[in-house]
């Protein structure tokens, strides 16, 4: 859940040069509040022909960062595993770095619906299938870039992944405590390499902030579609919507009127 109060600056410090009262910004964090301060290293201005909802700072720069690791080499195969906002910003980035063929692996059909829309050639339903029979029917990848945060994604990736290819991890592994379990045989026998597509670093997440406005801007990122607007009076709809994964839901944002 995001929330969005129109980040427009209403007053700069005697010290700020770079913002101005009336600039609109997207930050790196923030409260839900009507006003926040926020430091000005943590900002970065919008153009205006961008809807302000759309540029959303943090998970944004998440996999804005992440595709910096992808590692992708012109005409590789591409599994995405996981079409939520995440996974599909990780989509269309990995498909303008060259990617010859990405293939969308999705149990939810209106989510493997905007896959194909966000630039995937194909958008499976790997409900029902072992890693064994999908690898049958479409094949090793390169690169596996797994955005669901599942055991079942991490053992799918590395039946899926070529020897000496890249899993990349974007999904937050968070139930079960995080505890996760791989066949290191299988990844050691493979010579595989594992990267985490997370960001701590500040100014990393930043310059990816900053980056991500400008694809955006220039049209190369496509985020309009993947973000609903609540008002802040209907929060308890947004998060019940989220939990039960309504369609066409990605990220929700709460508009402070």
């Amino acid at each position: 859940m995001e929330r969005l109060s129109e980040n427009i600056v209403v007053k700069a410090g005697k010290n700020v040069k770079d913002f101005s009262e009336g600039d609109r910004v997207t930050v790196l964090g923030g409260p839900y509040s009507e006003y926040f301060e926020v430091k000005a290293s943590s900002a970065v201005k919008v153009p205006g022909n961008i809807k302000l909802e759309t540029v959303l700072g943090e998970p944004v720069a998440c996999f804005m960062h992440a595709a910096k690791r992808f590692g992708i080499k012109k005409g590789e195969r591409i599994a995405v595993i996981g079409c939520g906002f995440m996974g599909l910003g990780c989509l269309q980035l990995a498909k303008r770095e060259g990617a010859g063929e990405i293939i969308a692996l999705e149990p939810i059909e209106w989510r493997r619906k905007k896959a194909l829309e966000c630039g995937a050639d194909k958008a499976i339903n790997p409900s029902g299938l072992s890693p064994d029979a999908i690898l049958r029917n479409f094949g090793e990848f390169d690169v596996i870039i797994e955005a669901t945060g599942i055991q079942e994604a991490i053992d799918v990736s590395s039946v899926l992944v070529r020897e000496h290819g890249r899993i990349i991890l974007i999904g937050y592994h968070q139930s079960n405590d995080g505890i996760r379990s791989v066949d290191m045989r299988q990844w050691n026998y493979k010579a595989i390499d594992i990267i985490n597509g997370h960001v701590r670093r500040e100014d990393e997440k930043l310059d990816a902030m900053r980056e991500a406005v400008s694809l955006e801007a220039d049209g190369l990122l496509k985020m309009e579609n993947l973000v609903s607007v609540y008002e802040f009076s209907d929060i308890e709809e947004a998060f019940k919507d989220l939990i039960s994964r309504k369609e066409n839901l990605f990220k929700a944002v709460l508009k402070l009127s």
